[in-house]
């Protein structure tokens, strides 16, 4: 069902100045306002030409007891490759008001570190909703902070009785560097995604000894249910974690990047062309097109697609394109197997959906609640 939205709506104030629009100038780390990704500076050809050649060597690195190529990073392949849950330890206390808890924890994925942070609202275990997977938008190594990019929704999210947790990916804050090709990145992030997902199923959450015994909440040892939001490239994150899992999780998207992959790397870095053109004639592309693997999403997920007509990031014609074609898989399904997709447009929406996040927070609640 697709919803086209023209009322009106607010920039919501930032928490921490009561100002409308930047929400705390960067603070929050989504501003409402931005509505572009900006490019990477272009590599000198010296660099561009040992990517290049990294590539054609078979790309081959050690991620602790793994050895991980390309070509086991297409859809086709992550479909079947070896997922571990992790135990989640508790590092720190963030910050902490009168209705939740926000820790830094981390968990190991491909062997390597993950690090992220971490929501609890300050209730009863039994009374949580759930937990919600957060997966954010593409954001710049340099000034990044862990939470950067979901610190708003978040605390709206904890104020209607959900959980929250979001992985930082490799490469940023106290993650592990980020293996080589930073190309696959999306594919990578793809992995820790997954691995985190498991890890919650199940969770083994403890405390660094180096947390004082004042700022230790009681752990929940089981969440009712997993749900899960993603933004821009966190969005197809998401998408590739319903095709290689297989589980049906409710889903909300805003803007997803909904490009194949690697035609969405030569989008956002026109620096890479060489890079992604080598690639199509050495690699199965079809194996890492999110299009062709929309037939694994499991029967009956639920996924809300949020859209602004205002968004210079990612178009609303990439999202018109993604309802059409999770529509096409729908026609070739039973009625009790098909994706059950909500479309809303919202018309003057930028990136993040603003100025309509008075409208998009409570709708994704209200979709959760009901899934």
């Amino acid at each position: 069902m697709k919803k086209l939205i023209r009322c009106e709506g607010l920039i919501p104030k930032s928490p921490l100045t009561g100002s409308r629009g930047s929400l705390g100038g960067g603070t929050e780390g989504m501003n409402p306002e931005s509505n572009t990704l900006r490019e990477q500076q272009p590599r000198p050809l010296a660099a561009r030409l040992l990517i290049l050649s990294t590539l054609f060597a078979a790309v081959v690195f050690s991620l602790g007891a793994q050895n991980v190529t390309l070509t086991d990073l297409s859809l086709k392949k992550l479909q079947s490759y070896p997922y571990r849950a992790s135990p989640l330890l508790i590092t720190s206390l963030a910050s902490q008001t009168g209705e939740y808890y926000a820790y830094n924890f981390s968990y190991t994925s491909m062997g390597l570190t993950v690090t992220g942070r971490f929501g609890l609202p300050r209730r009863e275990s039994g009374a949580l909703k759930g937990i919600i997977l957060m997966l954010r938008g593409h954001q710049h190594p340099q000034g990044y902070y862990t939470g950067k990019g979901t610190e708003y929704p978040a605390r709206r999210y904890m104020q209607n009785g959900y959980a929250v947790i979001a992985p930082d990916f490799f490469g940023y804050a106290g993650s592990s560097p980020a293996p080589s090709p930073e190309e696959a990145h999306q594919l990578y992030s793809t992995i820790n995604a997954v691995e985190l997902y498991l890890s919650l199923a199940s969770p083994s959450f403890s405390y660094a000894a180096s947390v004082p015994a004042a700022d230790r909440a009681v752990l929940p040892s089981a969440f009712k249910k997993i749900v899960m939001w993603g933004h821009s490239n966190g969005g197809q994150v998401a998408l590739h974690l319903l095709e290689v899992t297989g589980k049906p999780i409710p889903t909300v998207l805003w803007a997803p990047v909904s490009l194949d992959f690697p035609d969405s790397v030569a989008h956002y870095q026109k620096n890479r062309a060489a890079w992604v053109e080598a690639f199509k004639k050495n690699y199965p592309a079809a194996d890492y097109s999110l299009r062709n693997y929309l037939g694994a999403i499991a029967p009956g997920t639920p996924i809300l697609l949020e859209q602004g007509t205002k968004d210079l990031a990612v178009p609303k014609a990439w999202s018109d394109a993604l309802s059409a074609a999770i529509g096409a898989e729908n026609n070739s399904r039973q009625a009790r197997e098909k994706i059950i997709l909500d479309y809303k447009v919202y018309t003057g929406a930028n990136h993040n959906l603003s100025p309509f996040w008075d409208t998009a927070l409570p709708a994704d609640v209200r979709f959760w609640d009901s899934h």
